[in-house]
């Protein structure tokens, strides 16, 4: 009651009543303020905490979906990397018979690269995947069709522009490999030290796959 009394000793304006407006206004001022916060308040809950819990969902199917994945993109790295050496190996003097053999057990180096949704969390790491995808789709194609023989149909055939494809297409896998691992090395840091080898590597052999580390 003496807070109600301060506003004020009568209610309602007239001939022996006249209302404390100055303690009017700050008494509207100090509930303007209390709504404002409790507005701020349901907006946060209803708008900022569902978004909050979107990403982490967004984030938690990416870890799920690259834990088992970055095994793979680790062998696959060191797969193609000891593959540099065949590659590199082969001269446009080299049999063609011999030189499609060779390349042709590079076929076996491949992964199946998982499908995300984008989202706007994942987004990066998806458009990631989809280079690497492509990337690996090249290459399997410049490995199928190699072929050091002369070929009547094709002017100006040069073996060594059939091997720089090989080479080109090589190269171009090694780079979406390794754009994928610094992405991916957040998500599972169980692999992370792999990972970060994946990166730093060049596009030949690593023969740091073989130094023992303590545990």
């Amino acid at each position: 009651m003496e807070f109600l009394n301060a506003m004020g000793a009568c209610w309602w304006p007239g001939q022996g009543c006249t209302p404390r407006w100055e303690a009017w206004a700050v008494a509207a001022a100090i509930f303007a303020g209390l709504g404002s916060w409790l507005a701020a308040g349901v907006t946060y809950y209803a708008v900022v905490t569902p978004i909050e819990r979107r990403k982490l969902v967004e984030r938690a199917i990416a870890r799920a979906a690259m834990e088992d994945f970055a095994v793979q993109l680790i062998q696959l790295r060191d797969d193609l990397g000891s593959a540099a050496l065949t590659i590199n190996a082969i001269e446009p003097t080299t049999k063609p018979e011999l030189a499609s053999n060779m390349v042709k057990l590079l076929s076996r180096y491949t992964v199946e690269v998982p499908v995300l949704i984008a989202t706007p969390e994942t987004l990066p790491l998806v458009n990631s995947l989809s280079r690497l995808r492509h990337a690996l789709g090249k290459l399997s194609t410049s490995i199928d069709s190699f072929d050091l023989r002369v070929d009547p149909d094709v002017q100006n055939y040069k073996a060594e522009d059939e091997i720089a494809w090989l080479q080109r297409t090589h190269r171009d896998a090694m780079i979406a490999i390794r754009d994928v691992a610094g992405r991916i090395m957040d998500l599972v840091p169980t692999y992370a030290d792999d990972l970060n080898r994946v990166v730093t590597a060049g596009d030949g052999f690593d023969a740091r796959r073989y130094v023992l580390r303590d545990d």
